[in-house]
Parts: structure tokens; C-alpha cells; sequence
């Protein structure tokens, strides 16, 4: 019994913010890693974390009620930190969509790893890249800083105030909008002046089939503004995520 409320329950609580973290964090919370994968990231970190984090952990409380409580305080904590990134994951989403009307291949799905659905082509571009970007910047390893200050900002059993959550909430929102419509703007400029150009076209030469001649035109612009402009969507989402990947910004 002593085992267990010394060392087993605490490590237990370290699991469950961390685990809620890592289920929600992109690249890492995609359907295409193996559960298991990701168990054993949860709990090779876990075992790294607590000799430092042994002194902030609480001991089994003697009443069951408590012990819930701290266990849901633990989840919900975990989820907070890694929901922050994951909102800014749909920003990608957000402009692959807009890009694919834009364009024209609103049709042209094909099966998403990340959400495990079909999705248009371009979203998938963009999420498997910005995955790919959150391992190469190291934001996973911010997320284990995150994790690790947090007990120091928000001991277990202890959450932020419901006001300061939801404003964080409302404003991430209107960030990760905002940056969908930022990233997806060059496509969708090139995409709305062809569609103007060959309006003007079909009012001057009737005769002039618009649709088959614009349809494959406005693909292919879509795709060389899309190359074009990918280095620069990338580096601007990367900047916005590696600031704001959390939404309690627990930095140490």
C-alpha cells in the first residue's frame, strides 16, 4: 500500500497529463502512429520526467472521491496543453479547403492518414507537411518543456481559472482563422482573378467555351502558385505554431 501511494499513483498522474497531452498534440495524435508507438513515447518520457517531477506529485489521497478529482484535473490539464497546436494544425486544414475550392478539386479526395477520412488533395499536403514541420522544428520536445513547467505553474488537483480558459480558447480560434485565410491567400487571389479574367472573356467572345478552357487553366495556376508559395506558408505557420503550440504558453 505504501508503494503504492508513494510512487505508483504519482507516476500515474504524470502518465494521465502527459498522455492527455499527447493525444491531442499533431504528428504525434495522427491515426497513422501505432497506439502502442505512442504508449511507449507516453511512457519512456514519464519515467524521464518523474525523478524531477517526484516532488511536485502528490501521494494517494485516502478518499476515493479525491482521487477522481485529481485524475480528471490531470486529463483536462494534459488536453489544455496540447490544444493549443492542435487548433493551429486546423489553420492547414482550414487553407487546404479553401485552396481546393479555389482551384476547383473540391472532388479530387483521397485518404487523409492524420484524420483517417477522405479530404482534399491540397489539405492533405499541407497537414502531412506541417506534421512532418512540428519533428523537424522539435515542438514535441516544447510540449515535454510545457508538461514539465506546468506542474510548477499548475500543481496536480490545480486548474486555471474557467474565465482565462475560455479567452485563450476564443482568441486561438480567431488566430488559427485568421492564419487559414493568411496561408491559403495566394492560391485563392490567383484563383478569383482567373475566374474574373475568363468572365470578362466569355462576355467578350460568347462563343468561347469558358468552362472547359478554365477549368484545367485554373488547376494549373492553383498548382504553381501552390509551389510557389508552400516554403513561405510553411515557415509562417511553423512561427505562429512554435510561439502559441500551447494554449496556457507554459514555457520554462
Amino acid at each position: 500500500m505504501d508503494l503504492a501511494a508513494t510512487l505508483v499513483f504519482p507516476f500515474f498522474l504524470l502518465l494521465c497529463r502527459l498522455g492527455a497531452a499527447v493525444m491531442v498534440f499533431p504528428a504525434l495524435s495522427d491515426e497513422a502512429v501505432a497506439v502502442r508507438l505512442r504508449l511507449l513515447v507516453v511512457m519512456g518520457t514519464a519515467v524521464m520526467l518523474y525523478p524531477l517531477l517526484a516532488p511536485t506529485l502528490p501521494a494517494l489521497p485516502s478518499l476515493a472521491g479525491e482521487m477522481v478529482l485529481l485524475v480528471l484535473a490531470e486529463l483536462v490539464m494534459g488536453l489544455l496543453l496540447g490544444l493549443g497546436a492542435r487548433l493551429f494544425m486546423a489553420a492547414l486544414s482550414l487553407a487546404g479547403e479553401l485552396i481546393a475550392f479555389a482551384a476547383g478539386l473540391q472532388a479530387a479526395t483521397l485518404f487523409d492518414p492524420a484524420s483517417n477520412a477522405n479530404t482534399g488533395a491540397p489539405t492533405i499536403l499541407l497537414t502531412l507537411t506541417g506534421g512532418l514541420l512540428v519533428l523537424a522544428l522539435n515542438l514535441h520536445h516544447d510540449l515535454i518543456r510545457a508538461v514539465a513547467a506546468s506542474y510548477t505553474l499548475f500543481p496536480p488537483g490545480q486548474l486555471p481559472p474557467v474565465a482565462d480558459i475560455t479567452t485563450a480558447v476564443v482568441q486561438i480560434f480567431s488566430d488559427f482563422s485568421a492564419l487559414g485565410l493568411q496561408l491559403a491567400a495566394p492560391v485563392v487571389v490567383a484563383g478569383l482573378l482567373t475566374t474574373a479574367l475568363f468572365g470578362l472573356l466569355n462576355r467578350l467572345i460568347p462563343q468561347l467555351q469558358v468552362f472547359f478552357v478554365s477549368v484545367p487553366l485554373t488547376i494549373i495556376l492553383a498548382f504553381i502558385m501552390l509551389a510557389a508559395a508552400l516554403p513561405l506558408m510553411m515557415e509562417v505557420w511553423g512561427g505562429q505554431v512554435s510561439q502559441r503550440f500551447s494554449i496556457l504558453q507554459t514555457q520554462p
